[in-house]
């Protein structure tokens, strides 16, 4: 660490360093940092919301941060603000330590209530969705969360949960849409024991590892259309594969026949290519395509590749060619499955008995050439790439059955000894099943039943804070267990994949549209130890000169940016970028 003596700090009025580290995020936080440092605050002061504290709090928290500001001390003692915050939060009378993301949350909502627009708030029901449209109910939902709440805090910090609860029998689902000032990341294992694991293949056809919650019997067509919603896209192709045989799955067939068929195979999905899409469904062939040696022994798992059942055959051969010969500078000449291997039926393209593998010649003739006696477009041909010569690719090599999709791109990781915030986000958006002692009630069955509840973000806010939930209750109850895992974050945030509706909550009626979401780090809270006799300090990007600094109470020092990403992370800070 390299010192730095133009920072300020707080000092530590016994045990408050969390409160120290939420102050000084707030003191450095864009757009937030200007409304108190040029007094904009004071034309918003409410002095009648029974909420508020008559503006005590506001005034006090301004003074502090502009003090700070001011940088003529190493060091100031916060001993005002604290006194002022306890005599409106009476459990930080005293020096007991506290957690510094719940301080975080309350200091806003104070603010919020302080310099908030709405002089008399009225009472308003929050609106169900009632089978409308996504965007019509969450537009009237914050509509009427604006009615009683207009401050500089919702205008940054806050956006919206789409809440979902489903009824296990009947169907029903409810759907609301809540504020949120907060994402509150359980830190969640990666093996789903109530779910459906499948392999997303990328254009490389490397895999990633992906997880569907499933919380009842429902049939494979359920399981597809669930994929294709998480996934976001209709255009998918599913195998259920390993390297012996590709296995026929029906719509209806249920899911626990398709987990005995997991237990030896694997579901495989693929996104279909422009060129795939763009084939009509009436000249679809969709063509199994295996990879062998020259014994025919089968090298990967079995994936279905669409063609136009027009496409020539030399077309095929490029194809080939294209995606995985020139890549590997391997040779390989191309068969059809037979229909006779143990019959004396004649084959459909050599017209032989007991005829396993005809070989494809390369020729000018179509796929429905060689599969004249189908009499719709819209079949299945089973294509064998059989591999010969030197070098037969590492990705069909059998001591490398599984090529997993790296985390370059900070995906879903596959290092099991650590997490990534994309990793927390997607766990936190999984389905999960209610229990008896928070059953909900079905309008449609009359009756309490355990719902299927899936909690989603809508939309993000201008300032993004992320708490890692480190802590959770002992199986007795009587005390907090921390969570020491690595969350990897990346400094550049991006959520696109992640939110539902891209628009900032203020958007909807301005028009603003978007197709990115990215999210730039500017702050980091660190938890050192156990919770009640642990540590806070904080990461934070200074406004005023653009460097990172290490605020420890009355201690700053520059710290350098590969420094940042620490197993002690507790919330994290981002600023939206477009």
């Amino acid at each position: 660490m390299i010192s730095y003596s133009q920072q300020t700090g707080l000092g530590n009025l016994g045990n408050t360093c969390f409160m120290n580290s939420a102050i000084q995020i707030l003191s450095n936080t864009p757009g937030f940092a200007d409304y108190i440092l040029n007094d904009i605050y004071q034309f918003d002061i409410n002095l009648i919301n029974p909420l508020g504290s008559s503006g005590e709090i506001i005034q006090s928290f301004a003074a502090l941060i502009k003090e700070l500001k001011c940088r003529k001390q190493p060091y100031i003692i916060p001993n005002s603000f604290k006194k002022t915050f306890s005599k409106f939060y009476n459990i930080y009378h005293g020096n007991e330590q506290h957690d510094s993301a719940e301080f975080l949350l309350q200091l806003l909502d104070a603010i919020n209530e302080d310099v908030n627009q709405i002089k008399k708030k009225p009472y308003l029901v929050v609106p169900s969705s009632q089978g409308r449209e996504d965007l019509v109910v969450a537009i009237e939902s914050w509509d009427i969360h604006s009615q009683r709440n207009q401050s500089i805090v919702t205008q940054l910090f806050q956006a919206q949960f789409k809440s979902k609860i489903e009824c296990p029998n009947c169907k029903n689902m409810s759907i609301t849409f809540d504020p949120y000032m907060m994402i509150q990341l359980p830190l969640g294992n990666k093996k789903c024991e109530k779910g459906i694991v499948y392999y997303l293949l990328d254009d490389n056809y490397r895999q990633q590892q992906m997880t569907l919650s499933v919380y009842k019997n429902y049939n494979f067509e359920w399981i597809q259309n669930e994929i294709k919603i998480q996934l976001r896209t209709q255009d998918l192709v599913f195998n259920l594969s390993n390297q012996e045989r590709n296995f026929e799955i029906q719509p209806e067939d249920d899911i626990q026949y398709l987990k005995q068929l997991l237990l030896h195979s694997k579901l495989l999905v693929r996104r279909l290519h422009f060129q795939e899409i763009q084939i009509p469904q009436n000249y679809r062939c969709y063509t199994l395509v295996t990879h062998t040696n020259p014994e025919f022994q089968i090298l990967t798992e079995i994936i279905t590749t669409i063609f136009d059942f027009r496409t020539k055959i030399f077309e095929i051969y490029d194809f080939i060619e294209k995606n995985f010969a020139q890549q590997f500078q391997c040779q390989f000449d191309l068969f059809l499955e037979s229909n006779s291997q143990d019959s004396e039926q004649q084959c459909y393209f050599c017209h032989k008995q007991y005829c396993k593998f005809c070989e494809l010649k390369k020729c000018q003739h179509s796929i429905k050439y060689y599969n004249n006696c189908i009499s719709q477009p819209n079949f299945q041909l089973n294509i064998i790439v059989k591999w010969y010569g030197q070098g037969i690719p590492t990705m069909f090599n059998t001591e490398s059955q599984i090529l997993m999709l790296q985390d370059k791109n900070d995906q879903l990781s596959i290092n099991k000894s650590l997490l990534t915030i994309y990793d927390c986000l997607y766990f936190y958006q999984q389905q999960q099943q209610l229990d008896e002692n928070n059953s909900w009630y079905c309008n449609q069955c009359n009756q309490h039943v355990k719902g299927i509840k899936q909690l989603l973000l809508y939309s993000t806010p201008q300032i993004l804070i992320i708490q890692l939930k480190r802590f959770k209750s002992s199986n007795d109850m009587t005390q907090k267990i921390k969570n020491n895992i690595f969350v990897k974050f990346p400094h550049v945030l991006n959520m696109s994949k992640y939110v539902t509706n891209l628009k900032l909550p203020n958007d909807y009626l301005n028009g603003n549209n978007t197709n990115e979401l990215k999210y730039k780090l500017f702050g980091v809270i660190n938890h050192y130890g156990e919770l009640y006799e642990g540590h806070y300090n904080t990461f934070i990007k200074n406004l005023e000169d653009q460097k990172w600094y290490c605020y420890d109470d009355s201690q700053v020092t520059e710290i350098h940016l590969q420094d940042i990403i620490t197993e002690h992370a507790y919330v994290l800070c981002y600023e939206r970028q477009n």
